[in-house]
């Protein structure tokens, strides 16, 4: 019977220490929704409003930090929230390669099973715009939004991206340019 119940025992403490709501390993989640607003300004700058609607999954890491993906390193002006509560920015960017910065989600990091907002706005970067390869009366910019790699994301994304042209750009005057090979 002692052996027995030291079997039973040895297991459960196995199974407890092994589980994955204990492990908090790996981040995995779900962007619920993402919607991102990309204004170019007159004077030849972006800025950028991001809404992220992150569902964190059960068992995974808590969503401590987000990075946020910038065209490059000449930006400023930069404001986040969770869920409506100012948080911190931190120059600790994970992101793969390029620019950009993190949100330190500190006291409102959003927790396994649980779902938050976060939001970002960056009110300048600048150096975006380049001659048009295909007419030289014209400016060319490129914008492509932040993502996160398949291996954190789960789910499918209601997933939103506006341009908003400088005042007086009028309907006829904006040309799109199709995506380089391999895109």
């Amino acid at each position: 019977m002692k052996k027995l119940l030291a079997i039973i025992l040895a297991l459960l403490v196995a199974l407890t220490l092994f589980s994955p709501a204990s492990a908090q390993g790996d981040y995995f989640f779900a962007v619920e929704r993402l919607s991102v607003h990309a204004y170019w300004n007159s004077d030849g700058t972006l800025s950028l409003d991001y809404t992220w609607v992150f569902v964190n999954q059960p068992g995974a890491h808590v969503i401590d930090f987000v990075d946020v993906g910038t065209p490059n390193d000449n930006y400023g002006d930069i404001l986040a929230d969770v869920n409506g509560n100012p948080v911190s920015i931190s120059t600790d960017y994970q992101g793969e390669g390029g620019s950009g910065f993190a949100v330190d989600m500190g006291a409102y990091a959003i927790q396994p099973g649980q779902r938050g907002t976060v939001h970002v706005y960056i009110g300048r970067v600048e150096r975006v715009l380049y001659p048009d390869d295909q007419d030289e009366a014209y400016a060319s910019a490129v914008f492509a939004p932040t993502f996160f790699g398949s291996q954190y994301v789960t789910g499918s994304t209601d997933y939103t991206v506006a341009f908003h042209l400088p005042p007086g750009v009028q309907p006829e005057e904006p040309r799109w340019h199709g995506a380089p090979s391999g895109f």
